[in-house]
């Protein structure tokens, strides 16, 4: 999820300290410490300029953990860009706040469903977006309560990992002199598209591959031809897993190659999507996909029921921006947001009717993310007008975030965060 002033939307980023810091560092980063960059991973600007090809994998050996850090205190007007979960009540935001160092980036993780929240060590890296920087990181993910990723993908977009549940944040090596397309993590495996870019174009694509407990990472093969577009989108359900690429403009649809066994085959089909235009593809299954797709200043959701051999085109869901989020909570059930103001739209049927949901987040904002962790408990990130005593004089609206227990029907928020 990208962050986002009053204008573009997207959800972001993070950053570390050590374990052991004050309460304060705890929250907010940019200390240096014991952030270990133990692999410098350069980023997309750089790599644009290199003709290095790749090595053997990189291992980072993770000492055994056992335990999730215990946390500090959530620095005061903490403004979350990213969401990630494990469970209903298990869930981490990645975001800043004011501090007196360089770079503010900050992570909270809350362990009982929002009730509390704690600070933790964040990456030394500054979020890509609202701090002016050329490269850092937007979003955040944990596969399990140990092993977490912060990164950006993209120009200047770094790449993070954590197998402390946050403690310590290491940067590993596989990344270096390459560009991230996507991420996803299933079945014990985290996954990375990567390849050589440059000028919005890479070459030489493979799939990163690695168990999520630790950093041996290995270069699987993808159908894929010599060069495609930067921007792809990517979704990991179980061991299967997804992405959709523009392999040419002269090509209506972007490429959509599925694999199957965390990688072991892959077979490829006609992305709904448009080359050139990107676009977000998320599975509720290893049968069910949804799909949403800018035009241009337009979009079409999508569906396929066949794992996305076929699509079909969800026009009961009307006319959408080509800023419109789709989240599915099942294979029948997703939410929509058709503009980028405006009420949400539900689908219990797969799509064939929507109905408009009671007014959910703060009157005349707009959701910069929305996601499901289960069919029931969904989370999103709602921007809107500052609080009277919000601390960023200067700066973006803050997200709120608002959460659902019923599949999306209805929402409740926003969520205190503390601080």
């Amino acid at each position: 999820m990208n962050k986002k002033w009053p204008a573009a939307l997207f959800v972001a980023a993070l950053f570390v300290a050590i374990l052991g810091a004050s309460s304060l560092l705890a929250a907010c980063g940019g200390t240096g410490g014991q952030a270990a960059d133990s692999a410098a991973t350069t980023s997309t600007s750089a790599l644009a300029a290199s003709k290095a090809t790749t090595g053997p994998p990189t291992t980072t050996t993770v000492p055994a953990t056992t335990t999730v850090p215990a946390g500090g205190t959530v620095p005061s007007g903490f403004d979350p860009v990213s969401f990630t979960a494990v469970s209903p009540s298990e869930y981490w935001l990645l975001g800043d706040a004011p501090c007196s160092n360089p770079v503010c980036t900050s992570i909270v993780r809350t362990s009982d469903g929002g009730s509390h929240f704690v600070g933790l060590p964040a990456p030394t890296s500054p979020l890509l977006e609202g701090q002016g920087s050329s490269t850092g990181i937007n979003t955040l993910r944990f596969a399990d309560d140990l092993d977490g990723y912060a990164f950006a993908t993209g120009p200047g977009g770094e790449f993070w990992d954590t197998h402390d549940g946050g403690g310590q944040w290491q940067r590993p090596g596989f990344l270096t002199g390459r560009g991230l397309l996507e991420f996803g993590t299933g079945a014990g495996y985290a996954f990375a598209l990567v390849g050589l870019c440059q000028n919005g174009s890479c070459s030489a694509v493979t799939l990163e591959r690695s168990p999520v407990s630790s950093d041996q990472w290995s270069a699987v093969a993808v159908p894929v031809p010599a060069d495609v577009d930067e921007v792809a989108s990517m979704t990991v359900h179980g061991s299967d897993l997804w992405f959709s690429v523009t392999t040419s403009a002269s090509q209506a649809n972007q490429l959509l190659v599925v694999g199957t066994g965390s990688g072991a085959q892959f077979s490829t089909y006609q992305s709904p999507c448009f080359s050139g235009l990107g676009g977000s593809i998320e599975a509720s299954s290893a049968d069910v996909l949804w799909a949403m797709c800018p035009t241009g200043m337009m979009a079409e959701a999508f569906r396929s029921t066949d794992g996305g051999s076929q699509w079909k085109a969800l026009s009961a869901a009307g006319e959408l921006e080509n800023s419109a989020l789709l989240a599915p909570a099942s294979d029948t059930t997703a939410v929509i947001q058709p503009a980028e103001q405006g009420e949400l739209l539900r689908t219990d049927d797969g799509g064939a009717t929507w109905q408009t949901l009671p007014a959910a987040g703060a009157n005349g904002s707009w959701w910069s993310w929305i996601g499901f962790t289960d069919t029931a408990t969904g989370s999103g990130l709602d921007q809107g007008d500052a609080p009277a005593n919000w601390p960023w004089p200067n700066g973006p609206y803050p997200e709120q975030l608002w959460r659902t227990d019923d599949g999306g029907a209805t929402w409740s928020g926003p969520v205190t965060i503390g601080g």
